[in-house]
């Protein structure tokens, strides 16, 4: 059915980005908004594999003026609400559920984003197959999980990618390969070990750690943790240092991952788990951004594209020079800015009150000169 609404703001994506913006705007005075979804509210946290953990720890330090490192709304606290300290996908999604309805937020799914159109003297006009939306604002906020990197090298497509798994327990087959070992390929190494599968890891690295102290540049202590305690105590995994995998074929009933540079051989019986990360993606704006040389959006300080005015990036694929936003508490550093932005074009005046707040709980980044400090010790 087809329905033409003119909200002045759409945030696409009713993820972590999405419902956090989304409680931003609404704090900044912008009630006018609509959140659209495709599948509905954390949709990305419920297709996590069963036994996946959020790698950050959650905390109820909110009294304490820190806020917890996954929440995405001021004065909410992941753990306090769940009373988990790494929750599982399916449990976060309560949480967002929780943030809609205690924000008031208006969130519409299943509404799929087909086309975008630029509206000749401004604003946006979005189609797809549940009706036309026009909107003054749009955030784009539809993060990564739906664009998994499964296509590195020839093969890949008898490979299975590790977002595609429900449940590591229900995986047929007694042997595996997985082929990436940072967290994802880290996190599914442990649980097929616990299930008494036979893993081996395939690392393109040289060690396990690296001295990079951007925890997106490196493996969590959670997942290392994990990791060197199942080496520790299973004869179940092994891992391939120097093993970057330039090719997988089948013979017969076995997978054979060749690599490179030594042209080394691994095999199994079952699909290579691909754990290969997210190519990330725009979908239908993606011809409204510049890009920069690495392929990520070229934006303004404001987040916003430098080609569409009033089109904003909000999550994971947000880049300011090296400076990586990939985390729940980094890319939520930047919710304000957008709101802000929009606040103002829209003539809202913002309460130095609401400033001060995102500012004491660390979700109001205005200097990027602070990131990438390292630590003493």
């Amino acid at each position: 059915m087809t329905s033409r609404v003119r909200p002045n703001v759409i945030v696409v994506g009713a993820g972590s980005a999405g419902i956090g913006t989304a409680a931003a705007l609404k704090d900044f005075g912008v009630e006018d908004l609509l959140v659209l979804d495709r599948y509905g509210i954390g949709a990305s946290f419920d297709r996590w594999p069963a036994e996946m953990r959020f790698i950050t720890p959650s905390f109820n330090s909110t009294p304490f003026g820190l806020l917890d490192l996954n929440a995405v709304a001021v004065n909410t606290s992941v753990a306090n609400f769940l009373g988990q300290e790494h929750p599982a996908g399916k449990d976060y999604v309560r949480y967002l559920e929780a943030v809609v309805e205690a924000w008031k937020i208006p969130v519409r799914c299943p509404w799929e984003v087909s086309e975008v159109e630029r509206k000749t003297g401004g604003g946006f006009i979005l189609r797809g197959p549940h009706g036309t939306l026009e909107c003054r604002f749009l955030v784009w906020a539809a993060g990564e999980f739906q664009y998994p990197f499964d296509n590195p090298f020839p093969g890949a497509d008898l490979c299975l990618h590790n977002s595609r798994i429900r449940s590591y327990q229900e995986l047929p087959g007694d042997d595996f390969l997985i082929i990436g070992a940072f967290e994802s390929g880290a996190d599914a190494a442990v649980h097929l070990a616990a299930c008494g599968k036979t893993v081996t890891l395939l690392s393109a690295e040289q060690e396990l750690a690296t001295s990079d102290q951007d925890p997106s540049r490196s493996l969590s202590p959670f997942t290392r943790e994990r990791l060197e305690r199942t080496l520790a105590r299973s004869d179940k995994l092994a891992i391939s240092f120097n093993s970057r995998v330039c090719e997988v074929v089948q013979t017969g009933e076995c997978y054979l991952a060749r690599t490179m540079p030594e042209g080394k051989e691994f095999s199994s019986t079952t699909p290579p788990v691909l754990a290969t990360g997210f190519r990330g993606g725009t979908g239908p704006v993606q011809s409204l951004f510049e890009h920069r040389e690495d392929g990520f959006p070229l934006l303004t300080e404001n987040d916003e594209s430098t080609v569409a005015d009033g089109l904003f990036l909000a999550g994971p694929l947000v880049r300011h020079d090296s400076h990586i936003f990939c985390f729940i508490y980094k890319y939520r550093q930047r919710f304000a800015i957008i709101a802000e932005t929009i606040a103002e074009r829209s003539g809202i005046e913002v309460p130095n009150t609401v400033l001060e707040t995102y500012e004491l709980n660390q979700m109001r980044l205005l200097d990027l000169s602070s990131c990438g400090e390292d630590c003493t010790c």
